[in-house]
């Protein structure tokens, strides 16, 4: 079809397209399609993006570390010597107070329970001291073991005023042990921050 009304010498005018026929079952599938993401827009519209509670998690992590701060108080003070180990006697009335136990015995010096050095012939292996030397009074794990210690109780008391950091240990020593061995013990304690310290003994007449 051409434009009569088009000036001399201008381009002819497209021919208009034919005009596109659906099916109803197409015209179906275009008008379902067409609500589907009219809905999806409404639904990203209001749907929010969801953010961690931190605070929320903040006070749930306080109640538990209350909780083992409580149970760290008040569980009994144990006691237990190994097998190999002879406590010295003693008529004192003292109970035992919560502190960190060591424990040293004819083979192995030993802290919470858990082993830090070995012992033979009453003394400390060269290796375990400071700069290896055999005449150090310095026991490297067991100030290492000791130094965690204190960072730990060190901690609680931050978040438990009760718990205070008193630097207290309990001896637990074998009375056959040289005075030499005990005496690097306690002098590693003290570079530890653990100046004070009490022995287990075994009271006369129990």
């Amino acid at each position: 079809m051409v434009d009569g009304n088009l000036p001399p010498g201008a381009p002819p005018q497209a021919p208009e397209p034919p005009p596109i026929t659906l099916s109803p079952e197409e015209l179906e599938r275009f008008r379902q399609r067409k609500a589907f993401k009219a809905e999806e827009r409404k639904h990203r519209r209001h749907v929010e993006p969801v953010e961690l509670n931190i605070v929320a998690m903040m006070d749930m992590m306080t109640i538990v570390l209350v909780y083992l701060l409580k149970s760290y108080a008040s569980d009994p003070v144990q006691i237990t010597p190994s097998p190999d180990t002879l406590l010295p006697q003693s008529t004192t009335q003292l109970s035992p107070q919560e502190a960190v136990q060591v424990a040293i015995s004819s083979r192995v010096i030993l802290v919470n329970d858990k082993k830090v050095a070995a012992v033979k012939d009453g003394r400390v292996a060269p290796e375990f001291k400071k700069d290896n030397n055999p005449s150090s009074m310095y026991i490297l794990p067991l100030y290492e073991a000791l130094k965690s210690e204190n960072s730990k109780q060190k901690m609680f008391a931050d978040y438990n005023k009760s718990q205070q950091f008193k630097g207290l240990l309990t001896v637990i020593a074998d009375r056959r042990i040289p005075f030499r061995l005990l005496t690097e013990v306690l002098y590693t304690a003290g570079q530890a921050e653990f100046g004070s310290y009490k022995f287990a003994v075994i009271k006369q007449g129990t």
